[in-house]
C-alpha cells in the first residue's frame, strides 16, 4: 500500500511540475506539507520526492529543501578553431576565452592560482618531467547568473614563471585568453587538442556547478600547443543539462 501511495504522490507532483505549477528553481512543499496535503505519512512523502529526484526532476538542497531542476537546455557551446574566430570573437575556446558562444551574458570568475608540482598525468600532458613546477589555476564561468563551466588549468612554471602573465588573473593580460597571454610573452599557439568524455559530476563539481551529484557533464581535456610544444593544459567541465558542445572544423582541399 505504501509503495502505491508514494507513486501516486510522485505522479501528481510530476504532473504539477509538467503543467508549470512548479517551475525550475521553485521549492516543493516541505515533507510535512506534502504529508498533510496528500493525506500520507512523512515517509511516503519523502519516498515520493526521492523518486522524482531519481528521475532528475528535482534536487535536494541542504538547508533549503527540494527544488525543481531546470529543464535540459539546447544552448550551444561552440568549440572552434578557425582564422575567423581567432581574429574575431575570442569568446570561443579554440581561439580564446572559455565561455559559451550563444546569446546571453557570460562572466569569468577571477582565477585562483597556486604553484606546485605537476601530477603525473598533467606532466604527461605538458611533456615535462613528473613533479615539474607548474601554476595551477581554477575558475568558474557563469552565464546569465548560472554556472556554465568549471575550469582547472596547468602551465609549466618554466614558461610563464617570472613573466608579466605568470598569473592568469593578474598583470597586464589579466582575464585574457591563453592565446593572447602566450602571444604577449612571445609564444604563438598554433593548435589545440580536445578529448571529450561523458560522465557524471563529482560532488565537488556538482557543488560548484549547482548540479545534483551524479548529474551528467561533459569533461573536456584540452591542451594548447606552439607547434609540438604543450604550453597549457586544462580540464573543463560543462553541465550536460545546460549545454551541447558544437565543433567547427576547417577543411582543407586535397592536393591535386
Amino acid at each position: 500500500m505504501a509503495v502505491a501511495a508514494y507513486r501516486a504522490v510522485a505522479d501528481d507532483l510530476r504532473r504539477r511540475i509538467e503543467q508549470g505549477e512548479f517551475t525550475p528553481g521553485d521549492l516543493l512543499p516541505s515533507r510535512a506539507e506534502l504529508a498533510r496535503s496528500y493525506g500520507v505519512g512523512m515517509n511516503v512523502a519523502a519516498a515520493a520526492t526521492r523518486a522524482l529526484a531519481a528521475e532528475g526532476l528535482v534536487k535536494g538542497q541542504v538547508g533549503l529543501g527540494v527544488s525543481v531542476r531546470e529543464r535540459p537546455s539546447s544552448r550551444t557551446m561552440a568549440r572552434s578553431w578557425t582564422h575567423e574566430r581567432l581574429q574575431g570573437r575570442l569568446a570561443v575556446t579554440g581561439g580564446g576565452r572559455d565561455v559559451p558562444d550563444d546569446d546571453g551574458r557570460s562572466v569569468r570568475g577571477t582565477p585562483r592560482s597556486t604553484t606546485g608540482e605537476a601530477p603525473e598525468e598533467i606532466a604527461r600532458r605538458l611533456a615535462v618531467p613528473a613533479a615539474e613546477p607548474v601554476i595551477r589555476s581554477e575558475y568558474l564561468i557563469s552565464r546569465d547568473g548560472r554556472p556554465a563551466m568549471l575550469c582547472v588549468s596547468w602551465e609549466p612554471l618554466g614558461i610563464t614563471g617570472g613573466t608579466p602573465v605568470s598569473l592568469p588573473g593578474a598583470g597586464p593580460m589579466a582575464g585574457s585568453s591563453v592565446v593572447a597571454r602566450m602571444s604577449y610573452i612571445g609564444f604563438r599557439i598554433t593548435r589545440s587538442t580536445e578529448t571529450v568524455t561523458a560522465r557524471t559530476a563529482t560532488r565537488e563539481e556538482a557543488d560548484a556547478l549547482d548540479l545534483t551529484p551524479g548529474a551528467p557533464v561533459a569533461a573536456i581535456e584540452r591542451t594548447y600547443y606552439a607547434e609540438e610544444r604543450p604550453l597549457e593544459t586544462a580540464d573543463l567541465v560543462v553541465p550536460g543539462e545546460r549545454f551541447r558542445l558544437a565543433y567547427e572544423i576547417p577543411a582543407e582541399p586535397a592536393d591535386g
